[in-house]
């Protein structure tokens, strides 16, 4: 190959490989906004998690997803930790005695129940469930209102944009407690942060040493009719690092 060709084949190589970057960010890598696949135990997220005055029994998400606030992963519960429960619970209606009777069948069986996937980011990006759960981050922020859905789907698109989006606004805690049913809760102070109004520090974070929001980074001031119409002030919203290392590491 001549000195000229191999300089011709260059553009090509570099559109070959920025297309195979860009096929693995939008095709299977991740998955897509609104699936939401059939389970093999239709479980009743409603009746569970629901709130008490819609029927439901407002169970806590890491009864179940015991490893959110300890794990990247949120994990699934063991089958042994929903026959805790439906050993003596064997459904009122029809349709719940034929779901609790096909996890019996797992549980007797000794297998886990295999749960098809629904959210899933790309293997080269990092979600650590743990870091965002500590922050106080309420689980519907990010997954919609999984306690009112009949068959969970993906709320969100989960995309880059949508990330660095509350990591740059911030996340307000207020909108996260309603999204959650818990309107008359007061939101807690974050692990390790400051609690909000603190002089000296920016949703929860300090302004100086470990952990700073980079100076160069300016905020707007809050609108007198923001703060009229009780807006969460801006320096009350929860902000975090969106350089490349905070996700791909």
């Amino acid at each position: 190959m001549t000195k000229r060709r191999k300089w011709t084949a260059i553009p090509g190589l570099l559109a070959l490989g920025v297309g195979a970057v860009m096929l693995s960010a939008y095709s299977g890598a991740s998955s897509s906004q609104g699936r939401g696949p059939a389970q093999p135990v239709a479980f009743p997220h409603p009746k569970h998690a629901g709130a008490v005055k819609d029927g439901g029994l407002a169970m806590n998400c890491l009864y179940c997803h015991n490893t959110a606030s300890k794990s990247s992963d949120v994990g699934m519960p063991a089958v042994s930790t929903c026959m805790g429960c439906h050993t003596a619970v064997l459904g009122a209606t029809p349709a719940g005695k034929t779901e609790i009777a096909k996890l019996t069948k797992y549980y007797t069986d000794k297998k886990p129940v295999p749960w098809e996937r629904i959210h899933k980011v790309p293997d080269y990006v990092h979600f650590p469930h743990v870091r965002h759960v500590n922050a106080g981050v309420t689980c519907q922020t990010c997954h919609g209102d999984v306690q009112k859905m009949d068959r969970v789907y993906q709320y969100a698109s989960l995309n880059m944009g949508w990330c660095i989006n509350c990591h740059v606004n911030g996340y307000d805690p207020k909108e996260g407690q309603k999204a959650a049913g818990l309107d008359a809760v007061p939101p807690a102070n974050y692990a390790g942060g400051a609690p909000y109004g603190t002089p000296g520090t920016r949703a929860g974070i300090p302004t100086t040493g470990a952990g700073m929001i980079p100076g160069a980074i300016t905020r707007p001031a809050d609108s007198s009719a923001a703060s009229a119409a009780n807006a969460t002030p801006s320096s009350e919203r929860r902000r975090a690092r969106y350089d490349c290392a905070s996700c791909h590491y």
